[in-house]
């Protein structure tokens, strides 16, 4: 072995020693709290693999309490924020939510006209066999004025007159 293999290999050794003394420590302090890690809740369980994360990420040995609570602080933050941007959307929803029921209850006043409009409605076929009657009864009148205007022009007025005349001289003498 070459010196820089057995100075890694030393290192490592030292450190997974300390992890190992590390670990039992916090083993019997769990064990002194009553804490069983192997009997903890999914979401406990959850919540220590983010914490490890974290420190793993960050590559703080420890976390300071203080930056926990700057952190709850601004989830905290952000829900309030959260909050107060949903209020004007949950007046806007429920303005929307009326609105559309005035729109339903006009909709259905429409609906309703309009079935009564057609019921009054006149189907085409029917209307077309009225106007056909009303054609046919049209120049049948036309054909009587006619034939009544032609008996008036073959009728001598001064005549008929005259003939009336005469009989009312009759009745008065």
């Amino acid at each position: 072995m070459d010196k820089d293999t057995s100075k890694t290999s030393s290192t490592f050794n030292r450190t997974l020693e300390e992890i190992r003394l590390l670990n039992n420590k916090n083993e019997k302090l769990l064990k002194d709290f009553g804490i069983d890690i192997t009997n903890l809740s999914d979401a406990a369980q959850e919540a220590l693999d983010d914490y490890a994360r974290i420190k793993q990420l960050t590559g703080l040995a420890e976390l300071e309490v203080s930056f926990v609570e700057d952190y709850c602080y601004q989830l905290k933050a952000k829900r309030l924020e959260a909050q107060l941007q949903s209020i004007p959307l949950k007046t806007r929803i429920r303005q929307l939510r009326n609105d559309i029921k005035r729109e339903e209850i006009d909709l259905a006043k429409l609906e309703q006209f309009v079935t009564e409009t057609r019921a009054l409605l006149i189907p085409t076929d029917e209307m077309e066999k009225m106007k056909i009657t009303r054609e046919k009864r049209i120049e049948m009148l036309r054909n009587k004025q006619k034939t009544l205007m032609e008996k008036a022009d073959s009728v001598n007025l001064d005549e008929l007159i005259n003939k009336v005349n005469a009989l009312d001289a009759e009745e008065n003498v």
